[in-house]
């Protein structure tokens, strides 16, 4: 069966729902403005989904740690038996018992179920669709979707996604809690309130005036928490553990519910003091005894000379431990720069040379989003005559010597490509 034109003639959903039917063996290949995407199918269902900026075994370890099933160092352990034996990152994982088969499984059908809805977003795009009579592909770890699953999916999203769009509108958007004196409730997603997506406001805030109680789902509770006027859209995207529907549903629904704000022109540090207000008034009218004055004075000089800024103090830590959420981030940024050392070598095989800089990456070989890390900072990179480097941030701006690449190439005009990776400390590179 020849299948080839462009979805503005034939749409995403008539192409599934013909492949589903006929019970077809192939891969169905569509490229679009900013992306290729690959989909396989098997009788009719889909057993395998890949993404040109979003390749599947690069994004599984980033899907683990999201979700706690894996730690940033079990996944560095992975990857250097991985690049020691060219094994796939998922046999290693279950090889050496680092996480459960369940596990793997879940994961790899989360990454292939957020690439095909992705899918259903495009407005335009050319598809082709070749027929085979075996497809190899992952049968320890994938249980293949019916068409019909993924179409009833995929219609639920085309309907809701303009509405959630009107409110989110951009994924560097940035929100923050809202203070409320209601009970927040998490219950089962059967017993939790529901949104109407095709009426307006008015009528959540008019039950919410009576006093009622809010109740959110255990998934929404997950997205309040991620929460917390300084990661943008595309942060809780990354971190939730959800498909990019769901979390981008899910902070429509807390919006809705006014249980969340959008952070307006002020700094993340003032819209987090703002929500925890201070009465400095009535602090100040608060008589305090005299001998818990002289615990908080001893307590006071006990804290200046053990801090880790007194040059007097000789236990100090070599690096500040980094909060749950910064660990996170820590870890997207590793696989991002991981992402952009292997564009950076498709780019060299393609074109005989590295790219003089990283935009030149986009949108051919990497997505432009991938070349900034999780704080907003965009990756630092030095090409050399024969190796290049790529280099992270922390938190606060500065170099991470933990989050760099270092990697020498071929640039002869035979077998261009990588050959060699190294990672070290970094020196003298303190400028952005």
């Amino acid at each position: 069966m020849a299948l080839e034109g462009t979805l503005r003639d034939f749409s995403l959903a008539d192409i599934f729902q013909l492949i589903g039917l006929q019970r077809k063996t192939g891969v169905l290949t569509l490229r679009g403005k900013d992306d290729t995407v690959t989909v396989t199918f098997l009788d009719g269902k889909v057993v395998g989904a890949d993404s040109l900026n979003r390749r599947l075994e690069n994004r599984l370890g980033t899907v683990l740690i999201r979700t706690g099933t894996l730690s940033q160092d079990q996944l560095n352990r992975a990857l250097e038996i991985q690049k020691e034996t060219l094994q796939r990152l998922g046999f290693i994982l279950t090889h050496y018992g680092i996480i459960s088969p369940e596990s793997l499984k879940h994961a790899i059908q989360l990454q292939i179920l957020q690439i095909v809805y992705r899918l259903f977003r495009w407005k335009d795009g050319d598809y082709h669709f070749s027929q085979e009579t075996t497809i190899e592909y992952d049968r320890d770890n994938v249980v293949p979707i019916t068409a019909e699953s993924i179409l009833m999916e995929g219609a639920r999203m085309i309907d809701e996604w303009p509405i959630i769009e009107k409110r989110i509108r951009s994924y560097d958007m940035v929100f923050r809690k809202k203070l409320t004196d209601q009970e927040i409730v998490v219950v089962g997603a059967d017993d939790a309130d529901e949104v109407d997506f095709a009426a307006d406001e008015a009528n959540a805030r008019k039950r919410r005036s009576a006093g009622e109680k809010i109740r959110i789902s255990q998934e929404e509770k997950a997205i309040y928490n991620l929460v917390d006027g300084t990661m943008t859209v595309a942060d809780v995207v990354e971190m939730s553990g959800l498909s990019e529907f769901d979390t981008n549903k899910g902070l429509y629904e807390l919006l809705t519910r006014d249980l969340i704000e959008e952070v307006r022109g002020r700094s993340a540090a003032a819209a987090i003091e703002q929500t925890t207000p201070l009465d400095e008034t009535e602090v100040a009218e608060t008589p305090v005894p005299l001998p818990l004055v002289i615990i908080l004075t001893l307590i006071a000089i006990a804290s200046l000379i053990t801090s880790v800024r007194n040059p007097l103090n000789g236990f100090r830590p070599l690096t500040r431990p980094l909060s749950p959420i910064a660990e996170t981030k820590k870890a997207i940024s590793f696989e991002r720069i991981e992402m952009i050392g292997q564009a950076i070598d498709r780019y060299n095989v393609v074109n005989a040379r590295l790219p003089e800089r990283l935009d030149e990456l986009a949108p051919n070989f990497i997505s432009a989003s991938l070349l900034t890390d999780p704080w907003g900072n965009a990756y630092k990179y030095i090409p050399r005559p024969e190796r290049y480097l790529v280099i992270g941030f922390a938190p606060d701006g500065k170099v991470d010597t933990d989050l760099f690449l270092s990697r020498a190439i071929d640039l002869g005009p035979s077998t261009p490509g990588p050959t060699r990776t190294e990672t070290g400390t970094i020196q003298l590179l303190d400028e952005r």
